[in-house]
This record gives structure tokens, C-alpha cells and sequence, in this order.
């Protein structure tokens, strides 16, 4: 009697193992498009914060006496790196695979005596 596989047994697997990438490929990336997602808006959320610590440095040249002003100020992500709080060089946005336009802008507002900040590309993190 000869041992080994039959060619039907050798199909079956073939199948199953198939059947399972199928299942398996659109989950993967499904779950590589969703962490671009993130990291992407983790890297959105990092400017923010950048605008903020720059806020806080420059405050005198935003702050309004009454604390309630109309005034947007802007500042871009290459003013963001100039002035050292975001590293220099592009930054890459993950879901769109290129880097992110170092000329956007963060609105710096400010209510109540609290500064906001609103990073103005809406459709970056969007494919």
C-alpha cells in the first residue's frame, strides 16, 4: 500500500484553504484601513496639540482683553515646525499614502478664555 495524498484530498484542501482567504482578506483590510484611520487622526490630534503648546508660548499675541474674540488665528504646520514644536520634514497622512500639505492650517479661537483648535483639512483622514 503507497502512502501519500489523493488527488481529491489535495483539491479539499486546496478549496478550504480558499474558502478561508476569502473570509480572511477583506477582514485584514478592513482592519488596515481602520488603523490608517486612527493613526491618522492621532496624527491630526498631534498638530492640535502643537498649536496649542504654541498658543500657550504666544499667547500674548492672540489674547483679547475681554476674552471673548471674534479673531481666527491660523497657524500652518510649516509654522508649527519652524518654530520647533512639530519635527521638521512631510509628514505622511496613512490613508491617503502621501504626505499631509505642510501649508494647512490649525484655527486657533478662542471663548471664555479658552483657546480652541480646529485643524482646518476636514477630508484628511477620508479616502
Amino acid at each position: 500500500m503507497k502512502k501519500g495524498f489523493t488527488l481529491v484530498e489535495l483539491l479539499g484542501v486546496i478549496v478550504i484553504l480558499g474558502v478561508i482567504g476569502v473570509i480572511v482578506t477583506p477582514l485584514t483590510q478592513n482592519i488596515i484601513l481602520e488603523n490608517n484611520e486612527k493613526m491618522c487622526k492621532m496624527q491630526i490630534t498631534s498638530f492640535e496639540k502643537a498649536a496649542r503648546e504654541y498658543a500657550n508660548k504666544n499667547a500674548f499675541k492672540l489674547d483679547c482683553p475681554s476674552g471673548n474674540c471674534d479673531e481666527i488665528y491660523n497657524v500652518s504646520i510649516s509654522d508649527l515646525q519652524d518654530e520647533g514644536f512639530l519635527d521638521d520634514g512631510n509628514i505622511k497622512n496613512p490613508v491617503k499614502g502621501t504626505n499631509f500639505d505642510l501649508n494647512t492650517t490649525i484655527a486657533i479661537g478662542m471663548s471664555n478664555k479658552q483657546f480652541t483648535f480646529k485643524y482646518e483639512d476636514q477630508n484628511a483622514c477620508q479616502k
